[in-house]
């Protein structure tokens, strides 16, 4: 089972792109609370300049 590179925790699956966090794979529960907020505020400043 691969570890999570954020909370290093296991996860089933293929996990998620964790950019741009880190270069890493993600679980699910990283993937909605970190890295899509983290890539929603990354776009919402590019848009806005």
């Amino acid at each position: 089972m691969p570890k999570c590179s954020i909370c290093k925790k296991k996860y089933e699956g293929y996990g998620n792109n964790a950019q741009p966090i880190n270069n890493g794979r993600c679980c699910d529960r990283c993937n909605t609370l970190t890295v899509l907020p983290k890539r929603m505020e990354i776009y919402m400043s590019r848009k806005e300049n």
